[in-house]
């Protein structure tokens, strides 16, 4: 451990004081430089990947020029794991994220390259991050001390708040409802839904809750209100209890009210009863047909044709009248590394300032902005804003089509910074940022990452105990909230995780937990 944290301390040490100098000049070489990649494309990616308008800008400045294999979001990680597999890597692997297990089988096997050591130099921008944020340091330095990927920051408020809690504010006010603020409340106008036929189609099709995502989105909507999750969002199955103490959550008593409740709202169809499967376009379509009065979901372009009749509730939902409000449904900034340089890559550094620049001002506006003068024109303050081609498109493209054929941050996993300037400000309606401001001043005081980091050995542990234990509560919650399973069976329930191996699990993600608090000490 000692040995470990003098190599951080020293990393950070050299950051500091080499970050603040460092300068890249372009372009990165006299002669353009061919390089192979794989990535993941958008959902909103028009044509050929290799075609998008920002690749020849970043040649254009670099004179690096990228070949893309690029795959769906839903076929990538089958075929990046084929790819190491055979070891017939490309050179980078791009807007793909990997997980902190696999990233240190991948580092161990030697067919990913550190990065750490070339970020003083070689990324000025993405140094100054690190050096002004240490949480970002913390949640992606891996357990032997290193950094392998870059990672997607998201400063942007409402997209670090999921879901947001959305009320049909026309159906309240027709029925004279104040904003919900207990469970009580909620219950009360969900039941009045219900039986109101609000569209007027004559059946009873009404969803007085209804979530896009699965169930998750319901149980961070109510977390906080359980005292559950309070260490956010990302770390999902992990918090720490009112002693400070690390805690299992779907062990915990204020899950398992959680479930209840559910299971109560669920049986007497509250809740939408597709609520496991549910997506977005199955929302989308029920919102589009009028069906919907609480809608959890991340944006009120869902509601479609009447996202103007949908507004935030003023702040999470408590259990009582006058109980202190909280929060959970928060995730930390930082995901997982996304952008790799593989042991094929004879240029590392080239390639760390190739996409460094993406974390730069100039880069932030070509990565989620697009061309300037086609995309966005630069206001009387020199911030971006989106011209009429995407605001309000001449082929009735939505924003994120019009910007399809320019640029690639859709689908999320970016090397870049999802922040307010760049990113909220011109994708985030109104609405959508007031409902995350209502919640966001409730959040947790500390946000832990999705993973901590660990060691191969415990990476592989974890990865074997998670097998039996992540099969046991996904299908007991299905089958507590739908009524499959009595919670009378709640002490088995819990007996099978401990059986499974729950403690030797909880000794590996504490040691990670002390490896990530210790960072920076």
């Amino acid at each position: 451990m000692k040995k470990l944290l003098a190599t951080l301390l020293a990393l950070i040490m050299v950051m500091s004081i080499a970050g603040a100098v460092a300068e890249v000049t372009f372009p990165l070489s006299d002669e353009v430089i061919t390089l192979t990649a794989f990535a993941t494309a958008g959902p909103y990616t028009k044509g050929d990947f290799n075609d998008l308008a920002m690749w020849k800008v970043m040649e254009e400045l670099t004179n690096i020029h990228f070949v893309f294999d690029a795959a769906p979001s839903g076929q990538s990680a089958e075929k990046l794991g084929l790819l190491f597999a055979s070891n017939n890597l490309p050179d980078v692997i791009f807007k793909t994220g990997i997980s902190n297990a696999d990233v240190v089988k991948y580092a161990a096997d030697g067919q990913l390259q550190p990065i750490g050591d070339l970020l003083p130099e070689y990324a000025p921008n993405f140094s100054k991050l690190l050096e002004e944020s240490p949480e970002i340091y913390k949640a992606i330095v891996q357990a032997d001390g290193q950094i392998y990927g870059f990672p997607y920051i998201v400063t942007a408020a409402p997209s670090t708040i999921t879901p947001k809690l959305f009320y049909n504010k026309d159906f309240a006010e027709k029925q004279g409802f104040k904003p919900a603020e207990t469970l009580d409340e909620l219950v009360e106008q969900m039941r009045a839904f219900k039986d109101s036929d609000w569209n007027g189609n004559g059946i009873a099709d009404e969803l007085p809750l209804a979530v896009d995502g699965g169930i998750n989105k319901a149980i961070n909507a109510f977390a906080g209100t359980f005292g559950i999750r309070t260490r956010g969002s990302s770390s999902g199955d992990w918090d720490v209890d009112e002693e400070g103490n690390l805690r299992f959550v779907p062990t915990c008593d204020g899950y398992k009210e959680l479930l209840m409740f559910l299971h109560d709202i669920y049986e007497e169809g509250l809740l939408d009863q597709q609520c496991f499967t549910a997506d977005i376009p199955y929302f989308q379509a029920a919102a589009a047909e009028n069906r919907v009065y609480f809608g959890f979901v991340h944006n009120t372009t869902y509601m479609t044709t009447y996202s103007d009749s949908f507004i935030g509730l003023p702040g999470p939902l408590t259990r009582n009248a006058g109980d202190e409000k909280h929060w959970a449904g928060q995730s930390l900034t930082v995901t997982n590394g996304n952008t790799f340089i593989t042991s094929k890559c004879t240029c590392p550094e080239k390639v760390v300032s190739y996409f460094d620049y993406f974390y730069s001002n100039e880069g932030l506006n070509l990565f989620f902005l697009g061309i300037e003068g086609e995309t966005y024109e630069l206001d009387e303050n020199g911030i971006g804003r989106y011209t009429e081609f995407v605001t309000n498109n001449p082929d009735g493209l939505s924003m994120e089509e019009a910007l399809g054929t320019f640029i690639c941050w859709s689908g999320g996993s970016n090397p870049s910074i999802a922040d307010d300037v760049h990113f909220g400000d011109n994708l985030i309606n109104e609405s959508t940022a007031t409902a995350a401001k209502n919640l966001s001043i409730y959040g947790p005081d500390m946000i832990w990452p999705a993973s901590f980091t660990y060691t191969e050995e415990e990476s592989e542990t974890i990865s074997d105990l998670k097998l039996d234990i992540d099969r046991i509560v996904t299908e007991k919650r299905a089958a507590f909230v739908t009524g499959s399973e009595s919670f009378d069976n709640w002490d088995a329930y819990v007996a099978s995780i401990e059986s499974a191996g729950l403690a030797e699990l909880q000794e590996i993600v504490q040691a990670g937990l002390d490896r990530y608090n210790a960072v920076g000490e």
